[in-house]
């Protein structure tokens, strides 16, 4: 199995899933380093849009009953699905990895490079691409 290829968890149908995660590596996100996952990060122009879009995750996965890990850093969300049982990359990975997406877009991403991060300093300031 080549090492790009998703593992998906059991009683997923592979065909579907391999389309849906391919279609997901197009908008960003990449698999794991186990294959059973799909990762992105997320960059805002400030603090306060990233927390929200976090809290706005966090709602949906507390509703839907599977929760990602995720980590904020000043304009930047890093998200990570995966399922655990039955191990594996399931359909609700990539649903939620959509629902992601369109929060990303409502909540106004940007680009790498064009939302707030630190200096080597640790103070916060907007960088311009």
């Amino acid at each position: 199995m080549a090492s790009n290829t998703p593992l998906f968890a059991e009683g997923e149908n592979a065909e579907q899933l391999t389309s849906d995660t391919e279609e997901l590596r197009q908008q960003g996100w990449a698999l794991d380093d186990k294959r059973t996952g799909v990762s992105k990060t997320f960059h805002f122009k400030s603090y306060f849009k990233a927390v929200s879009f976090l809290v706005t995750i966090a709602s949906e996965s507390s509703v839907k009953k599977h929760h990602p890990t995720m980590t904020v850093d000043i304009g930047t969300v890093y998200v990570h699905w995966t399922t655990h049982r039955p191990l594996g990359l399931t359909l609700k990975d990539i649903s939620m990895a959509r629902f992601c997406d369109d929060g990303a877009e409502l909540m106004g991403a940007v680009e790498c490079g064009q939302g707030l991060n630190c200096d080597r300093s640790g103070t916060e300031k907007s960088s311009k691409a």
